[in-house]
């Protein structure tokens, strides 16, 4: 992690759960997607199947994707707040047991019993306040950090659309423009993917806090696989099923 003198740090913590969806969406519609595009170039050397196939992918994993993300992102949420109404009621009824805990957990940490029961006596004056320390450093919770899961359900779908449209696009141009041929779209394709994937991975080092080269190197090397893993799977296929079986 690179910063020039005296410069301030900046933490993104509160925006990792929005990240980590944004990057899922992308790569799920970079590289899920693509895999696909590329499986059915491998297996059919038609656009328009490939295409179709390609767009079928896209809306499906949109919705599942986008749905998935949101009972996933509520589930925690709706667990997580059941843990705060337990800690509420403990407080409420078992004071002096919540106080015994914040006691130890600041002994622990090497302040003297004296000091700690100080901490204590001081939190415990504001329930909102002891609610908070128990919940950080008792069941490990921070509330604050989850975000909308309506929104995190959008996002996934809206960048998996994204990222799932452009792998498409080059075979569409191809259906459409007879001069662009197969091959030229199923080249294209690829390099779009793994340019996207390159930017993407590099933009993001500002979350992760790795070089930028290195953020792009992951991307990249984890999309070749998949895509020429389903291209190569693709055309071992066709060698089984002939395109003039298939109804």
């Amino acid at each position: 992690m690179d910063r020039e003198k005296g410069e301030e740090l900046v933490h993104y913590i509160h925006e990792a759960d929005t990240f980590r969806t944004k990057v899922f969406g992308i790569q799920d519609g970079l590289i899920g997607v693509g895999a696909i595009v590329l499986g059915a170039a491998g297996f059919s050397h038609d656009a328009i199947a490939v295409l179709v196939a390609g767009l079928i992918a896209t809306i499906g994993q949109a919705f599942s994707m986008g749905i998935g993300e949101y009972i996933s992102t509520r589930v925690r949420m709706q667990v997580i707040q059941n843990e705060i109404r337990k800690e509420k009621y403990q407080l409420k009824k078992f004071p002096d047991m919540e106080k015994q805990e914040l006691i130890e957990f600041y002994t622990k940490k090497g302040f003297n019993k004296e000091v700690s029961e100080k901490i204590a006596d001081y939190l415990l004056k504001n329930e909102d306040v002891a609610l908070e320390e128990m919940l950080m450093h008792e069941l490990k919770v921070f509330p604050e950090e989850f975000e909308s899961p309506a929104k995190l359900g959008f996002l996934m779908s809206l960048y998996l659309i994204i990222g799932g449209l452009i792998p498409i696009l080059p075979f569409a141009v191809s259906n459409y423009f007879k001069q662009f041929g197969f091959n030229l779209a199923l080249i294209t394709s690829i390099l779009l993917v793994i340019l996207t994937l390159g930017i993407f991975g590099s933009l993001g080092t500002k979350y992760t806090g790795l070089r930028k080269y290195r953020g792009a190197l992951e991307q990249i090397g984890t999309g070749i696989i998949a895509l020429m893993g389903s291209y190569v799977a693709g055309m071992i296929l066709a060698h089984f099923i002939p395109v003039s079986y298939l109804p």
